[in-house]
């Protein structure tokens, strides 16, 4: 009995480090958000202050250059895939978010969808490897802001789910300017994916 309760400790002491070492970075992020907190800055986010033009219909159409999420303490570059090859895209994965191929421009009617990591192995390369770890904090209506060039688009979240990567098929609106933003899920598993919707806000 006392040689089991021993190896059941050692093997309790193991998994431990294990898990703790494959999801270091994640847990570190719930950790910080849950009783360090979030940046001040996060909490004194006005949207007036950060939407600097108006969108209007132009000629060139503009892609994302870089996405700020105050509520989950995200600001990253985007990186602009420039094809759907699995090797390609983690590659850009290690730069920041990714802008998937025939995603619609941020000045224009359509779809946009900007994936990132929810998380990563210690020795991953990338800066970027648990960008999207608190996704899951997001809650309709908070709303963040993608920058492009010297424009401010800002968007607010609709709607929150759970998808097989199956299931993840998003018809172009040709109304709204709709963004989903995607990670794995849960952590460390490439098993369902994590999906926000959101939809632009434009000044009237």
């Amino acid at each position: 009995m006392k040689e089991f309760l021993i190896f059941l400790l050692i093997f309790l002491i193991v998994a431990s480090i294990i898990i703790i070492v494959f999801n270091g970075r994640y847990i570190y992020s719930q950790i910080k958000y849950a009783y360090i907190g979030l940046p001040s800055e996060s909490e004194n986010f006005n949207i007036e202050t950060i939407v600097n033009s108006i969108i209007q219909k132009e000629e060139k159409h503009l892609l994302p250059e870089k996405i700020y999420i105050p509520q989950i303490s995200v600001d990253a570059p985007v990186v602009i895939s420039q094809n759907l090859d699995e090797k390609s895209l983690q590659k850009d994965l290690e730069k920041g978010v990714i802008y998937l191929p025939g995603s619609a421009a941020l000045n224009e009617k359509g779809t946009i969808i900007i994936m990132g990591h929810s998380s990563a192995y210690p020795w991953y390369k990338g800066n970027y490897g648990s960008i999207f770890a608190l996704l899951n904090k997001l809650n309709i209506g908070d709303q963040f802001t993608i920058f492009s060039e010297n424009k401010s688009f800002v968007y607010r979240v609709e709607g929150k789910e759970i998808k097989a990567p199956k299931d993840l098929i998003f018809e172009k609106d040709k109304n709204n300017s709709v963004l989903y933003l995607i990670s794995c899920w849960p952590i460390n598993t490439a098993w369902k994916r994590i999906v926000i919707k959101t939809t632009q806000i434009l000044d009237k």
